[in-house]
């Protein structure tokens, strides 16, 4: 038996029952070792629906509810109990070596920081109609996927580097009927239609949803129809209308709207005869780059540089057609005065000279009504320059000799300058501008 008679004598006459009968001592031993077997083992149920290998307190706690007793109070801890054995004169005794605390060493540790406070974070319920997974979130609604599709969906790792695949963007069937609608109205030949469409794009709030659908549309509109001007001014009045719409934000797709505003500022041929109106389409162009520049300039520090280096290039490559050259000129110059002054002063002369050997070939006309925009576009583009000088008000065409801006610009743009009306204001502005740009570089 665990209990001897002595024990059970011995704990009866500590709650005042003396002088038990052996035979009860015996009975109530039999049955408190019962009843200890019954115990663990109950507990030792709950041992294993917890998997673990180790009997703990609150296992017996919780054999001891089931059995409707109050639990034994004081022995939860989270670390495993150790007993110590000592020796007296009759048998040997368990017990827990209880860790004694200085009193004085707690009072003079410091003091527990204070919990934090109840906060409340923000976070997005939905980005432009769409709900991110995030853990703040619930969950979507929707049929449980196949094993093969989550599979597929699940991130990927190649090389270290780990790739997430695209999530399918769905539409509700009212916004596939309005893209619908409206893209067959944009190729309508009544101009009352096209407008009325092009009018919706920019006013209506509803479709944030659409705007990536209306991004690819440009794109795809201008690589397959390089040589259709009404249909290449259709998508350039489209990505207008995207920008001037307030309710849309944008500026995520810009990246993809950018290379087809390019396009139809520099590309070679924008029409099936050289005699129609594209030069108009390109000045479009050219605004709406440096309204992007303008507008988000000082999100993205690079954009004016990247866009003026790509317009620097193809302006300074001989091996261009001269609607390019063209193109190139009238976007630098839409970016404004200093781009003029840094970019396109230095290199007018050198140009000119490329320029006028093409202009010597009088026998093709396409080519003399090309160079002609082309000196068209550098003289509007020596006149930004006067929109930065203060003092030449009062000079006239005297003060500013032919030969000296012969030097800087060449001279057929010279004789171009003097041709027009305001010639004095103009050639000192560009003698100005020339005179600081060599000054601001002897300095360095």
């Amino acid at each position: 038996m665990i209990y001897s008679k002595s024990t059970i004598k011995n704990i009866s006459e500590s709650i005042g029952v003396p002088k038990l009968k052996d035979g009860i001592t015996t009975a109530m031993a039999q049955d408190v070792e019962y009843r200890l077997h019954e115990i663990i083992a109950e507990a030792m149920k709950f041992m294993r629906h917890s998997k673990r290998t180790k009997l703990t307190v609150t296992d017996i706690n919780s054999a001891l509810r089931v059995r409707n007793v109050e639990p034994i109070y004081g022995f939860e801890t989270g670390r495993p109990i150790k007993f110590h054995k000592t020796a007296t004169a009759l048998e040997e005794i368990y017990y827990v070596d209880d860790e004694q605390i200085d009193l004085d060493r707690l009072m003079e540790e410091p003091l527990p920081s204070v919990p934090l406070e109840v906060v409340y974070t923000a976070h997005w319920l939905a980005i432009e109609g769409v709900q991110p997974r995030i853990q703040q979130n619930p969950a979507p609604i929707g049929e449980e996927e196949p094993a093969a599709k989550k599979a597929a969906k699940a991130p990927q790792k190649q090389d270290g580097v780990e790739t997430i695949p695209l999530v399918k963007h769905v539409l509700s069937k009212e916004l596939q009927l309005y893209f619908e609608c409206i893209t067959e109205s944009l190729v309508s030949p009544d101009p009352l239609i096209k407008s009325t469409a092009l009018e919706s794009i920019s006013i209506d709030a509803g479709i944030h949803q659409l705007v990536t659908y209306f991004v690819q549309y440009i794109a795809m509109t201008v690589k397959n129809n390089l040589n259709n001007l009404e249909t290449l001014r259709t998508a350039m009045a489209v990505a207008k209308a995207l920008r001037r719409n307030p309710n849309l934000f944008v500026e995520p797709y810009m990246h993809q709207l950018i290379p087809s505003l390019l396009t139809c500022l520099v590309s070679k041929r924008l029409c099936e005869s050289y005699t129609e109106d594209h030069w108009s389409l390109r000045d479009g162009a050219a605004e709406q780059i440096a309204e992007i520049c303008q507008q988000f300039g000082q999100s993205y520090h690079t954009l004016q540089a990247r866009i003026a280096r790509t317009l620097l290039r193809a302006f300074l490559d001989p091996t261009k057609p001269l609607t390019t050259h063209y193109g190139a000129i009238v976007g630098l110059t839409k970016l404004g005065l200093s781009i003029v002054k840094v970019l396109v002063l230095p290199n007018i002369r050198t140009y000119m000279s490329l320029l006028d050997a093409e202009m010597e070939k009088r026998d093709n006309h396409q080519l003399v009504n090309d160079g002609t925009h082309c000196q068209t576009a550098l003289v509007n583009a020596l006149r930004v320059l006067v929109r930065d000088s203060n003092d030449i008000e009062s000079l006239g065409a005297a003060s500013a000799p032919k030969s000296k801006l012969a030097e800087v610009v060449g001279d057929t743009l010279a004789r171009l300058v003097f041709a027009e009306p305001d010639a004095g204001k103009l050639a000192a502005a560009v003698l100005a501008a020339s005179k600081e740009a060599k000054a601001h570089d002897s300095q360095e």
